[in-house]
C-alpha cells in the first residue's frame, strides 16, 4: 500500500509542477503590444521607468478583474493645464473603456469655472454666479477646502444652477445609473435642490442627514442605465458649497477621474485639506493614480532642486498615507521653449534636473515615472511638434491631436507596464504533499 501512495504523492506534486510551469510559460508568452504608429509624427515610445517592479501591480489586477467582466478598474489623474483639458486623459478613457468596458464618466467638478474647462464624453454647463473656492500661487492662505480635485463651488442664490448631462454622441458616455453628489457638511449649510430628468428630487439637507461633523455628504442615487441630465442648485439663503458629483455605471469596465488644474505644480496638493481630500479619495477605490506635473516647474529656476525633491516626498507620502497599496505614476514634463541669452528658443534648461528629481522620488514611493519629453523626442522637440501642428505657438501646450498622439504614446507605455508587472508577479508557492509519518509497529 505504502508504495501506491508514493507515486500518488509523486503525480500529485508533478501535476502541480506542471501548472505552475504552464502559468509562467503563457506569461511570458503573451503578446507584446503593437507599437504606436508615428504616420510622420514626431515622438517615440518612451517606456515606463518602474525600478521597484511594483508600480502597477494594482492597477493590473484591476485590468483583469474588468476584462474578465468581474469588476471595476479605478484611475485618477491630477496634473496642471494639459491634464486639465481632459484631451490626453479623455482619449486614454475613450482607448480603456473601448477594450476594458465603459464604466461611465467618473468624477466631474460640475461648475464651468474657467474659459478652457471641458470634460469629454460628458456635457457640462453651470451659471456664473459660483464662487470658486481654489489656492491660487500667491495665495498667502496655508489650506483651504478643496476636496478631492482642489475645487470647490459655493452659492447662496437660488439662481445659480449646475447642469451635467449624458452625450449624444459618439460611443462613450451615453449612459449612466449612478449619481453621487458631494457636498460640504457644516453648521447652517444651505440645502440643494436636485432635478433628475425633469423630476424634483427631495431636498437635501446637509444639517439634517448627517451630525454637522461628518463632513463631507455623499448624497448617492441609483438610475435606470440610459441617457440622463441632472440639475443641481441652491435653495437660497444660506451658502451651499459643491465638491463635485460623479457619473458612473454599475457595470465592469474603466472609470478615469481627470483632476487637472492649469498652472499648477505638484506642491499644490500640500494646500488642499488632507482631511477632506482622503475622505473622497479613498470613497473612491481606486486602482491607479497618474501624477502629472513638471511643466510648471521648470520655469522657476529660482527653487532649489533639494526643495522640489522635498516637495514631491510631502505630496507622495500624503498619497502613501491614504493609498498604500494603489499604483502611481508620476508623468514628467512635456518638452517646453524659453529663449536664451540670444533670444532663440530652446528647452527650458531646468527640464533634466525636474525629470531626475521626480525619477528620484518615485522610485522611493514605489511609483513608476513616465518622460513625457523623451516621448516626444527629447530636448527641442516642441519645435517639430509645431511644425508638425501637433502644438500650440506659446512653446508650452499641445492641440487636440498633438495631445491624442501624446495619450496613445502615454497608453503603449502603461500597456507595457502591465505586461511586465505581469510577468514579475510572484506566482503562488507551490504546496508540497507534507510527507506522512510511518505508522509505528505495535
Amino acid at each position: 500500500m505504502r508504495p501506491l501512495l508514493g507515486v500518488v504523492r509523486a503525480l500529485a506534486f508533478a501535476t502541480l509542477l506542471l501548472c505552475a510551469l504552464a502559468q509562467a510559460a503563457t506569461a511570458k508568452l503573451a503578446p507584446v503590444p503593437s507599437l504606436p504608429q508615428a504616420h510622420g509624427r514626431p515622438g517615440h515610445a518612451e517606456l515606463l521607468r518602474d525600478p521597484t517592479g511594483r508600480a502597477l501591480t494594482a492597477w493590473s489586477k484591476a485590468l483583469d478583474r474588468a476584462r474578465a467582466g468581474k469588476g471595476q478598474a479605478r484611475a485618477a489623474f491630477w496634473g496642471a493645464s494639459h491634464t486639465a483639458a481632459d484631451l490626453w486623459t479623455g482619449h486614454l478613457r475613450r482607448l480603456w473603456q473601448a477594450e476594458y468596458g465603459d464604466a461611465g464618466h467618473g468624477f466631474v467638478f460640475p461648475v464651468r469655472w474657467n474659459v478652457g474647462y471641458r470634460s469629454q464624453d460628458l456635457n457640462v454647463d453651470s451659471s456664473h454666479g459660483w464662487q470658486v473656492l481654489r489656492h491660487r500661487q500667491a495665495s498667502a492662505e496655508p489650506q483651504i477646502d478643496g476636496g478631492y480635485i482642489g475645487l470647490a463651488a459655493a452659492s447662496s442664490d437660488s439662481a445659480d444652477f449646475a447642469s451635467l448631462a449624458t452625450t449624444q454622441e459618439g460611443e462613450f458616455g451615453k449612459t449612466a445609473s449612478e449619481l453621487e453628489i458631494w457636498l460640504k457638511v457644516e453648521a447652517n449649510a444651505g440645502e440643494l435642490l436636485v432635478d433628475i430628468d425633469g423630476v424634483r428630487q427631495p431636498v437635501l439637507a446637509p444639517q439634517s442627514r448627517l451630525d454637522v461633523s461628518q463632513a463631507p455628504m455623499i448624497a448617492a442615487y441609483s438610475l435606470p442605465d440610459s441617457a440622463h441630465t441632472i440639475r443641481m442648485q441652491p435653495k437660497g439663503g444660506a451658502t451651499l458649497t459643491l465638491y463635485g458629483a460623479v457619473l458612473e455605471r454599475s457595470t465592469p469596465g474603466i472609470i478615469l477621474d481627470q483632476l487637472g488644474i492649469p498652472g499648477m505644480t505638484a506642491a499644490i496638493h500640500l494646500r488642499w485639506l488632507e482631511s477632506t481630500w482622503r475622505v473622497l479619495v479613498e470613497h473612491r477605490h481606486l486602482d491607479l493614480i497618474v501624477l502629472a506635473y513638471g511643466t510648471n516647474e521648470v520655469g522657476n529656476e529660482q527653487e532649489p532642486i533639494e526643495l522640489y525633491v522635498d516637495q514631491w516626498r510631502k505630496v507622495l507620502t500624503r498619497v502613501r498615507r491614504a493609498l498604500p497599496e494603489v499604483s502611481c505614476i508620476l508623468v514628467g514634463p512635456t518638452d517646453r521653449l524659453g529663449k536664451d541669452e540670444l533670444g532663440k528658443k530652446r528647452s527650458m534648461p531646468r527640464t533634466s534636473a525636474v525629470i531626475a528629481a521626480q525619477r528620484q522620488v518615485a522610485a522611493e514611493f514605489s511609483c513608476a515615472h513616465w518622460d513625457a519629453q523623451a516621448a516626444m523626442g527629447g530636448a527641442n522637440a516642441m519645435k517639430l511638434w509645431q511644425k508638425a501642428r501637433l502644438a500650440q505657438p506659446d512653446g508650452v501646450h499641445l492641440n487636440r491631436e498633438g495631445y491624442m498622439w501624446l495619450g496613445d504614446l502615454f497608453d503603449y507605455a502603461v500597456v507595457r507596464g502591465v505586461r511586465e508587472a505581469k510577468l514579475h508577479a510572484p506566482r503562488p508557492a507551490t504546496v508540497r504533499p507534507k510527507p506522512r509519518k510511518p505508522k509505528q509497529k505495535s
